[in-house]
C-alpha cells in the first residue's frame, strides 16, 4: 500500500491549488474527489474574475486546468 504525505479530499480550486504548492513541495500527494475536477465552479458557464483564468473561461475549462497543472507537478 503507497503512503502518501499529503491527502487532500476535495478537487475544487483550494483542493487543487494545495495539490499544487504541496507537490511542488516535493510531497508526495494525492487527491480524493468524487465529483467533477473543479467542483462546484464547474456549474458556472463563464468566469472572468480568477487570477490566471482570463476573461470569460468557464468553470469546467478552469477546473481541468487546475488539475492539470497539479498532476503536472506530481499529485495523483
Amino acid at each position: 500500500m503507497k503512503q502518501y504525505d499529503v491527502v487532500i479530499i476535495g478537487g475544487g480550486p483550494a483542493g487543487y491549488s494545495a495539490a499544487l504548492y504541496s507537490a511542488r513541495g516535493m510531497l508526495s500527494t494525492l487527491v480524493v474527489n468524487r465529483g467533477a475536477d473543479g467542483g462546484q465552479m464547474v456549474n458556472t458557464r463563464q468566469i472572468d474574475n480568477y487570477p490566471g483564468a482570463g476573461v470569460g473561461m468557464g468553470g469546467w475549462d478552469l477546473g481541468e486546468k487546475m488539475k492539470d497543472q497539479a498532476v503536472q507537478f506530481g499529485a495523483e
